[in-house]
Parts: C-alpha cells; sequence; structure tokens
C-alpha cells in the first residue's frame, strides 16, 4: 500500500459506498478489533478537517469496538472479493472469525494503532473526532418504516481521514 494525498481520491463515492461497499474496521491492539461492512455514508470537510461519516447500529458487534477505541478505517475491495465482502456483511464476529473465515488479512499499524484490510484497493485510515445518536422520534414516518421497524437505530461516527493508502499492483 502506497501513501497518497487524499486529494488525489478521484473515485465517486456515491457508487463507492452504495455498490461496492466498504468494510469498516475498528479496534486496537488493546481491544483487538472487528471489521462489518458498510453502505450508509459520506465524505466531505467538517471543521476544517477531511472526514467521513459512517453510521453503525447499537447492535452489532463492531459497535463495542468502535465506541472503545479511535482507530476506523475504511477499507473497499475489488469485486473479485464480492462473496468476502458480503460474509463481512451478513455473518457477526460474535459468532466467526470473518478474516479466517474469507482468507482476508488484516493489517496492523503500529503508529496508527488500528487495522485495515491488506488486500484492499484502497483504504481511508481515521480516528474518531465525534459521535451521536440518531434521534429516533425525529425522523420522518417512512424512514421509521423502512429502516428502523425494530427500533435499531445507528449511531454516526464523524472520522477525521488520517491516511489513503492506495494499492497500487
Amino acid at each position: 500500500m502506497i501513501k497518497k494525498n487524499i486529494y488525489d481520491y478521484d473515485l465517486n463515492f456515491f457508487k463507492e459506498i452504495n455498490d461496492n461497499f466498504a468494510i469498516l474496521t475498528a479496534g486496537d491492539k488493546t481491544i483487538g478489533y472487528n471489521a462489518m461492512t458498510v453502505s450508509w455514508g459520506g465524505v466531505g470537510v467538517l471543521w476544517n478537517k477531511m472526514v467521513a461519516f459512517l453510521f453503525v447500529r447499537h447492535s452489532r458487534y463492531t459497535y463495542d469496538f468502535i465506541e472503545k477505541s479511535d482507530s476506523v478505517t475504511l477499507s473497499f475491495l475489488s469485486d473479485k472479493y464480492k462473496k468476502e465482502k458480503a460474509l463481512f456483511g451478513s455473518k457477526s464476529g460474535r459468532d466467526l472469525d470473518k478474516f479466517k473465515e474469507t482468507g482476508l488479512h488484516a493489517a496492523y499499524d503500529p503508529d496508527y494503532d488500528g487495522y485495515y484490510i491488506s488486500e484492499s484497493s484502497y483504504v481511508f485510515k481515521g480516528k474518531k473526532i465525534h459521535s451521536m445518536d440518531i434521534e429516533y422520534d425525529t425522523l420522518p414516518d417512512d424512514i421509521k418504516k423502512k429502516c428502523y421497524p425494530n427500533k435499531d437505530i445507528h449511531k454516526m461516527y464523524i472520522v477525521e481521514i488520517k491516511q489513503y493508502l492506495v494499492n497500487e499492483e
């Protein structure tokens, strides 16, 4: 993986997050890590920082890792890994080791104290700078009905993108 300037990122993020998904990995050397597929989120500028906006349901196993650690990565894998990405979105780390099951590898970065997927096409490494629960009662009824029928609400995380890595193989 090669470090790049974030301004070199030139892909359509709407397509990347919605169609190709990302694998969010949270945790650090002390608590360990877990990863899950995400397809809701965005990138932009907030507080004069390059940031990603990520959403994780309280019920997800990864939620505990993102709550306890500031290290968060978004790993984007090519369609070659479609089956592996699907497993990360459909199985829980409570029940199995997703990395062992898929053959993907979690790379640890000691300078960053966080993990990312080494097979990724590209990675955003970040540090959590803010979070807040989505307020169920303030949502429009159609969103409540479609996205939260069991009131399993998301928490929004704002993550400063500290590094952009590209796999140039």
